[in-house]
């Protein structure tokens, strides 16, 4: 009984945080595939954070869109500017988080004589997007959706 109680005091911000959970999953789904497809279907190695710079473009616009219009429920249109500038400027400081770590990974797996490229990156690149997408909900809570906090956890 105290279980079904406490589901229901919290219903709402769990439901939050899965919208939040699917959109981040979907946009690290397009950043991740994007990076797969520069690394290993183009034999593009050597820039490999290009490919990181590219997905993380195509999966900015997407995760904008789901997060303001479904995760955050926001439908004021004249807030899009502004909103989209805080959320560009979130996802880019989160870009520079992410791709100081995948170096940093690389680095690290080399140290112990593992090859980044085969697989390795991806594993990684798996553990960084979950640090990543914390810092990014925290941020857009916080800022860039503040207006629309109250809808986002009806």
């Amino acid at each position: 009984m105290q279980m079904q109680r406490l589901f229901q005091e919290h219903r709402t911000k769990l439901f939050f945080l899965l919208r939040y959970g699917v959109s981040g999953v979907v946009g690290g789904a397009i950043q991740v595939f994007f990076l797969y497809l520069w690394v290993s279907v183009f034999g593009l190695q050597g820039s490999y954070l290009v490919g990181l710079v590219l997905g993380f473009i195509f999966a900015l616009i997407v995760n904008f869109l789901l997060q303001k219009y479904w995760t955050f429920r926001d439908r004021a249109a004249h807030r899009i500017p502004h909103q989209l500038l805080l959320y560009s400027a979130v996802a880019l400081s989160g870009l520079a988080l992410n791709a100081v770590l995948l170096a940093g990974a690389k680095k690290f797996l080399e140290i112990f004589g593992l090859s980044f490229f085969h697989g390795w990156y991806l594993l990684a690149q798996g553990i960084i997007f979950v640090i990543v997408s914390f810092f990014n909900l925290t941020m857009n809570f916080l800022f860039t959706f503040k207006h629309a906090r109250k809808e986002s956890l009806q």
